[in-house]
């Protein structure tokens, strides 16, 4: 996933869990508000409303005999006004009930205000209880802390005590409010709150969308860039006029292309070694030649770990560390009668015996790569930089005959002749690498060194790729002091 769609998401997903937690917080508690007005307004009526009762007319009604006599419809008379004058607006009353305990437990109805005989409660009978804490105490006032259900519904009931010329409290007025009414409030509510996170959701999406590619495109600029830094291309620039982190980190690898750039224009000034007495210009002018066999020794010396300080260090100091470093080892190849050809990255690439029959070239190559491990080391020590793994030089030396130009002006080395000798050094210097030996020779290259030299062979697995027996190579041991 790329960054942008993680940024679009991460932002999505924020605005989403944030309208859910604003949606559940403001529904529970409009859901306990709800619940404490109904009952405030249920409790308030009952206590508001037992005065207005009698309790010794309650008393008189005894028996089921009783439903619906005068006694009885004297007693009903004020509370269906109660009822009907609270059966209207946003929290309308149900039920409003008298009843009594039995001596043997339980409840009965006494006095019911509902004028529906279907759903009126009818003197004696039984009053339901769904859980134990619902059951009142005759003598307290009280209002149920959750709603309850019965076969008639889900209500919430509150009770106050009636009491007689005495005082003592003889039954309970009791008051039932659906929950229907508060559920069917509170969906729509629900329902309106979604819409409205359903439209912020749409808005979010969109923006996310927006600052998720405004802020990605610096980055995906930078990315192409980088990018063609790795292809090869020093020479352009990112113009990223910002002034955040992308600005800052656009103007810190615009200084690494700077560096590089300077860096691939030292290497090519320093490497690029032509001998005085080259082929082309002899042939160039018409001078001629005849072309012979001689044998040469290619030295390959590949610096190692040196491109993690390209993003440690500034390029002004990569710059004059390279510098320090070709200039260095190229002065050892000199003096070692060696001469210089064209390198790519960092790499030092030196012939031996190119312009004359030297018989000690062999010696001269392993002589120049132990300087040159002991001048680096030098080198490393000097520069005092700290880094996450050894900068190293990793040497391959291979011997092999190559095609020289003779002429009237004297002996010159074919340039094209060298190419497969300089990657035989290659691959014998990247073998050696990878057994961790920071000088490996060929096996050509030891034939007349190895009593000069102390030098162990390594042990090579076969490729089962590859037909032919694979090349020897060896290991020098120990170092030997050059002057």
């Amino acid at each position: 996933m790329t960054f942008r769609r993680k940024l679009h998401t991460l932002l999505v997903l924020l605005v989403a869990t944030s309208c859910g937690l604003v949606v559940f917080l403001s529904l529970r508690k409009a859901n306990r508000l709800a619940f404490e007005l109904v009952q405030e307004k249920v409790l308030t009526l009952v206590i508001s409303a037992a005065p207005r009762i009698s309790g010794d007319t309650v008393a008189l009604l005894k028996s089921p005999s009783d439903d619906g006599n005068a006694v009885y419809e004297e007693v009903a008379a004020p509370l269906r006004e109660i009822l009907a004058a609270n059966r209207q607006g946003a929290l309308p009353i149900r039920f409003l009930y008298i009843m009594r305990p039995l001596e043997g437990g339980g409840w009965e109805y006494v006095v019911d205000a509902e004028t529906d005989a279907a759903s009126r409660s009818k003197l004696g009978d039984r009053v339901e209880f769904s859980e134990g804490d619902e059951i009142p105490v005759l003598g307290v006032a009280h209002v149920d802390s959750r709603y309850a259900m019965d076969s008639f519904g889900t209500w919430l009931s509150a009770f106050a005590p009636i009491h007689n010329h005495q005082g003592e409290p003889v039954a309970m007025l009791a008051a039932d409010i659906s929950a229907k009414r508060i559920q069917t409030l509170l969906r729509r509510l629900l329902t309106g709150e979604l819409l409205a996170m359903g439209f912020s959701l749409a808005v979010a999406v969109a923006l996310a969308a927006w600052l998720s590619n405004r802020v990605s495109r610096p980055l995906i600029a930078l990315q192409e860039f980088v990018r063609g830094i790795a292809r090869g291309n020093f020479s352009k620039r990112l113009d990223l006029n910002r002034r955040d982190e992308f600005g800052e980190l656009a103007q810190a690898i615009n200084q690494m292309a700077q560096g590089l750039e300077e860096r691939e224009s030292l290497k090519g000034a320093l490497v690029h070694y032509i001998r005085s007495q080259s082929a082309e210009p002899s042939l160039a002018e018409g001078v001629a030649s005849e072309e012979t066999s001689r044998r040469v020794t290619v030295l390959v010396a590949e610096l190692v770990g040196f491109r993690q300080l390209s993003t440690r260090i500034g390029a002004e100091r990569v710059f004059a560390l390279l510098s320090e470093f070709f200039s260095t080892m190229i002065d050892i190849v000199l003096r070692n009668r060696g001469s210089l050809e064209q390198s790519n990255d960092e790499r030092v690439i030196a012939v031996f015996g190119a312009m004359h029959d030297d018989p000690h070239q062999q010696r001269m190559a392993i002589q120049a790569a132990l300087a040159m491990q002991e001048a680096l080391a030098k080198l490393v020590k000097a520069w005092k930089i700290e880094t996450s793994q050894p900068i190293s030089l990793a040497v391959g030396i291979h011997t092999a005959i190559a095609q020289v130009g003779v002429g009237n002006r004297g002996e010159a080395l074919y340039f094209e002749s060298v190419r497969e000798i300089v990657s035989t050094a290659e691959k014998v210097g990247t073998a050696g690498q990878s057994h961790r030996n920071p000088l490996t020779i060929s096996e050509a290259a030891a034939a007349d060194v190895r009593h000069t030299f102390p030098m162990t062979e390594l042990a090579l697995e076969p490729n089962s790729t590859d037909r032919e027996q694979p090349m020897k190579m060896f290991r020098v041991e120990m170092p030997l002091s050059v002057g």
